[in-house]
């Protein structure tokens, strides 16, 4: 680069000199004088040019320019980079695409604000659950999400004064979480039916495996339990099975049921305390659904006796008028 700026210099007063000499040598005149100095204004701007073109030459072969290029490529692949990865759509569905979707499916009547909460807050933790990739679908998560709804949605039909709606409700929450109502419903029964008919001891040999239970949805459900991660329904679903064939849900029988089905226990029985307080606040809300059921029934009387009497008392003052008359 210096050795460029010098030769450059070096043409320049050359030119200078010979354009200058070649002024001397004509006649002074102005116009003579003029065409000098544009001669000598050309011969520098060429110079000037080629001194520019070579110095950005020996900018981009000199390390400078090379690192200049590579951050221009960098920056040019990033760009690429983010353009593919906004491109690309997230395999896996976030709870607000849950959520959406369950409006979506049942947009109307507006879910009762008493059970919004608590309907979204189980729709969440079932979404975390089912995209775990530990995740595996059985016959016993069924009975546990069926039985939690029920017990979580059971009044709703009372409070609605509809037919069905809590039936709507619970196929658009399974769509929500991409499952089939249908077979969620079937394989609950299968498991309830199974639990009612058959004795505890049997159970639990089904449960080890020696021998597995005779419907391949419950064998498959006990035998896969272990290996798949294990959330609230699934001890929801255990509890129901202990209560229908007899057994009372507490924390030692718990422990046994989870050791035959390679569970860790401390994982169900803290489940036990959240489902037992679950009960209890399912109960009270119940029983205050009675009476403010009892109450309206009384209120709604009231007013039928005072609309009858208001009638009779009308009818006996145009009985009295007609006997006046």
């Amino acid at each position: 680069h210096t050795a460029t700026c010098s030769s450059a210099k070096t043409g320049l007063k050359a030119m200078a000199v010979v354009s200058v000499s070649r002024m001397n040598m004509a006649p002074m005149g102005g116009r003579t004088r003029s065409a000098g100095r544009c001669a000598w204004l050309f011969i520098g701007v060429a110079v000037l040019l080629s001194l520019a073109r070579e110095h950005s030459q020996a900018f981009a072969a000199g390390p400078v320019g090379t690192l200049f290029s590579q951050t221009r490529n960098v920056g040019l692949v990033a760009k690429q980079a983010g353009d593919m990865l906004s491109s690309m759509k997230n395999p896996v569905r976030t709870v607000s695409d849950t959520i959406a979707t369950f409006y979506k499916e049942y947009p109307q009547p507006p879910v009762l604000p008493m059970y919004r909460s608590f309907l979204v807050d189980f729709m969440t933790n079932t979404h975390l659950t089912i995209v775990d990739a530990r995740f595996k679908y059985d016959a016993v998560f069924a009975l546990g999400a069926v039985t939690y709804y029920n017990g979580l949605m059971g009044s709703y039909d009372k409070l609605t004064g509809g037919i069905g709606a809590s039936e709507k409700i619970f196929n658009a929450f399974c769509k929500a979480l991409d499952m089939d109502p249908a077979q969620v419903t079937a394989d609950a029964e299968a498991v309830r039916a199974y639990a009612k008919a058959t004795p505890p001891g049997t159970i639990l040999t089904h449960m080890e495996g020696t021998p597995a239970a005779p419907d391949k949805r419950i064998a498959d459900a006990f035998s896969g339990i272990g290996s798949s991660l294990y959330g609230t329904s699934f001890s929801i679903g255990l509890f129901t099975v202990m209560e229908g064939c007899g057994v009372d849900v507490n924390k030692e029988n718990v422990e046994e049921w989870t050791k035959a089905l390679k569970v860790t226990s401390s994982k169900a029985t803290g489940d036990l305390d959240t489902y037992k307080q679950n009960k209890n606040k399912l109960r009270m809300a119940e029983e205050m659904i009675r009476e403010i059921e009892i109450r309206e029934k009384k209120k709604l009387a009231e007013r039928l006796e005072t609309k009858a009497k208001a009638l009779a008392a009308k009818a006996a003052e145009k009985v009295a008028a007609a006997a006046a008359m």
